[in-house]
């Protein structure tokens, strides 16, 4: 069971980062009910995914707006950060432990090409996945030029 407003907390969290998003979603402990003893619901780190057509232009405009996101790969430009996005490991680059309105929070951004390929071909299932558990869908947008 999802936890309560959270879409109001997602929208709020997103309204922090570049528009261009063909999707969005959250997982995980932060977004849902954990069975167990532990579980401060409250302080739990939001995951979420960012999917973007035009990595390059959304590192960009992210690197404007969220500086202190990024690791040292700033300083070489969105360029290199969606090489190394592309090129190496799930095609996934995360940036971690960013607190964003009170909360802790995680996300990642992948291309729409590369989501969309893991979701058909199960490539590397790292973003599939995660998906096969519940997601919190916080913003879609119609895809286009794909054809599936």
């Amino acid at each position: 069971m999802a936890l309560q407003s959270s879409g109001v907390a997602f929208r709020k969290i997103l309204s922090h980062f570049p528009e261009e998003l063909s999707l969005a979603f959250a997982y995980g402990s932060g977004v849902y009910r954990q069975a167990g003893p532990s579980s401060d619901q409250k302080n739990a780190m939001l995951d979420f995914v960012f999917t973007v057509d035009d990595p390059v232009a959304w590192h960009s405009k992210n690197l404007k707006k969220n500086w202190n996101h990024y690791s040292f790969l700033k300083v070489l430009g969105s360029k290199f950060i969606t090489t190394v996005q592309n090129n190496y490991g799930a095609g996934v680059y995360y940036n971690p432990l960013i607190l964003c309105d009170g909360r802790l929070i995680k996300y990642g951004v992948i291309s729409t090409r590369i989501l969309i390929e893991d979701l058909l071909n199960w490539n590397n299932l790292y973003i599939a996945g995660r998906l096969h558990k519940p997601a919190s869908l916080a913003v879609t947008q119609e895809f286009t030029g794909f054809s599936l």
